[in-house]
């Protein structure tokens, strides 16, 4: 038990060291900068420490475990021999075989049912013991367990670009697809009225789309009458 109790007492350091981190933690605004580093690398560095020695305890506790398992194993097997023995005794008895008020049947059905008992409790002693080292062992896996689970640094800041990106490009050929379809239209210059290509009219009010043309040509028909006279 000198190694349960030597890792429990690393347990305890762990967890008083943790303690104190998070109260400095919530001190730190009223701290002096230069003290609160201080402070926080000395415990920082024994925690390190703590850590280190329970990482290396950790190997001959998982040893002792599977040592013990196969203990248990073992035992168990002696345990069913020895309880099937006493019921075969039983039974001979019952088929006459053996007198049961024999005293040596008795003798031997009580050694057989004392030996069976003891290896019984010895079975308890063990599973319980085993349990306690497996919870101690765990114990020590999520003491020791690194920041392999949290997300990796950036990785939600790409996910976001990534999707704005996404945003952006959908974005950008909305505006496409709206210049594309106004390119395919011809604006009324009377009421605004967007009009297939192919219509001469405006099919809202009636008026030429081509309206503006026409006078522009009027125009320059006049302006060239003027020059000539």
């Amino acid at each position: 038990m000198a190694l349960e109790r030597k890792i429990q007492d690393l347990l305890a350091s762990r967890a008083e060291l943790a303690e104190r981190l998070s109260n400095l933690e919530t001190m730190k605004v009223e701290t002096n900068p230069r003290v609160y580093s201080r402070i926080k690398g000395d415990y920082d560095n024994q925690l390190g420490d703590v850590l280190g020695k329970l990482g290396a305890e950790k190997g001959s506790l998982e040893d002792k475990v599977d040592d013990l398992t196969k203990k248990i194993d073992e035992l168990e097997q002696k345990h069913q021999n020895e309880s099937d023995l006493v019921e075969e005794l039983q039974i001979r008895a019952r088929l006459r075989e053996h007198d049961e008020n024999d005293a040596s049947f008795q003798k031997d059905l009580a050694d057989a049912t004392s030996q069976s008992n003891n290896t019984a409790n010895e079975l308890d002693g063990f599973r319980s013991e085993l349990g306690d080292l497996k919870k101690v062992l765990r114990d020590v896996e999520d003491a020791t367990r690194g920041k392999a689970s949290e997300p990796q640094k950036g990785e939600e800041e790409l996910e976001l670009e990534d999707d704005s990106l996404d945003e952006l490009d959908l974005d950008d050929d909305l505006d496409l697809d709206e210049a594309e379809e106004d390119d395919d239209f011809v604006k009324c210059p009377s009421c605004s009225h967007k009009n297939p290509p192919q219509k001469l009219f405006c099919e809202e009010c009636g008026a030429a789309l081509d309206e503006d043309e026409d006078i522009d040509d009027e125009f320059d028909l006049l302006d060239d009458g003027d020059l000539d006279i």
